[in-house]
């Protein structure tokens, strides 16, 4: 997208704590554009070409196989310059070694160590959080967010609820800000230049602590 920064001015909203929006606008003197979403997953930029007086495609994805969707499954991490493109999340280990050898990698990964928490007071029992950096953020289905709070906040939050799994900032720009938290299974994980920050909740014994 910031490849299009002097074309077109992006946005995302949280409009309420269930529910993040895009949205873009063209700049004064760009040409007009329109994202197009097909019935089978691809996804469009087409920008209008005066010269020819037709559409352009500016880009278009999946772009490689890390953009299918559940590649990796649940708690996998992938990776396109990887041989073998997916991988499990530190404490997680392949469901079914078998299908992973053969690199049918959609089952995903399970614990290695089951959580630990107690949900008293945000302690988490002998839970932590390993920092998984340089990553798209998992798919948002399921998640909170808030983007009032602090990472640290954020941080006690999930903690203090067995359910959640991972936390991250909502907000990168400035120094961070506002706070995502998911619940259950981690889909869609991956590792991109320029990538996020990732906080997933670990058996403390996962960490070396």
């Amino acid at each position: 997208m910031t490849t299009f920064e002097d074309m077109f001015e992006f946005e995302f909203r949280v409009a309420t704590g269930g529910e993040v929006s895009y949205q873009f606008r063209n700049l004064d003197g760009s040409p007009m554009s329109r994202v197009l979403l097909n019935e089978s997953g691809v996804m469009q930029r087409m920008v209008w070409d005066r010269s020819v007086m037709s559409w352009s495609n500016f880009w278009s994805g999946p772009r490689d196989q890390c953009d299918n969707y559940g590649r990796c499954g649940a708690f996998g991490v992938c990776n396109v310059v990887d041989a073998t493109v997916c991988g499990c999340i530190r404490g997680f280990t392949p469901r079914s070694p078998a299908e992973w050898y053969m690199r049918n990698t959609s089952g995903g990964c399970g614990r290695r160590t089951p959580l630990q928490c107690t949900g008293s007071g945000g302690g988490g029992g002998e839970d932590g959080f390993y920092l998984l950096r340089g990553v798209n953020l998992p798919e948002m289905h399921g998640c909170a967010v808030d983007a009032t709070a602090t990472l640290e906040e954020c941080r006690w939050r999930c903690l203090s609820n067995c359910s959640c799994t991972a936390y991250a900032g909502a907000d990168i720009r400035g120094g961070g800000s506002g706070c995502i938290q998911w619940f259950g299974d981690l889909m869609d994980t991956g590792f991109v230049d320029g990538g996020q920050e990732l906080y997933v909740r670990l058996a403390k014994s996962e960490l070396g602590l």
